[in-house]
């Protein structure tokens, strides 16, 4: 499941580098990505029901990313239906904090409110590049980030080519 989940996402950047953000091309690999991604949700979906979140001591590491990532690529519905367990895992040492951190801001990016930790980048149709999404404390953004093993987060946005702006600078 993790390889089905990862497989045509390996070849997203590059295909968006040589065609373009919207182009028919990147449209068709999101298209099949998208098949994907429903098939191994519904397997993720039979999973949970049988034995609740599949952590760490159930199914090792490798099956336990492969569970945050298929439901961290899912939809909002799941996501929300399912982070009161995730969160639990998280008490119980069953999944790494930094993933649960990237799922709890996509579900506040989704929800229109500001994410915790920067985790999450959105698409500048004007600008025509990803920037990053509002961050709620963004003072406190790397305290927060390295309290749940993340990187600073300018380090982080570096990986996707942008520079971070803290927010003293950007009022001058």
């Amino acid at each position: 499941m993790l390889n089905e989940d990862q497989r045509l996402r390996i070849q997203n950047d590059d295909v968006e580098k040589k065609y373009g953000h919207n182009s028919k091309e990147l449209a068709a690999l999101w298209a099949e990505q998208e098949a994907i991604d429903k098939k191994i949700l519904r397997r993720l979906d039979e999973i949970i029901k049988q034995y609740g979140w599949p952590g760490k001591s159930l199914v090792g590491a490798d099956a336990s990313l492969a569970a945050f990532l298929i439901l961290q690529h899912a939809d909002y519905e799941h996501q929300k239906k399912y982070f009161p367990l995730v969160k639990e895992a998280e008490r119980k040492k069953e999944i790494d904090p930094s993933n649960v951190a990237l799922l709890e801001d996509r579900i506040l990016m989704r929800e229109g409110k500001k994410q915790i930790y920067g985790t999450q980048l959105t698409w500048n149709d004007k600008t025509g590049r990803y920037e990053l999404y509002p961050i709620e404390d963004e003072d406190h953004v790397d305290l927060l980030r390295a309290s749940v093993g993340l990187q600073p987060i300018a380090e982080y946005l570096k990986m996707f080519g942008l520079v971070y702006v803290p927010p003293r600078k950007k009022e001058h």
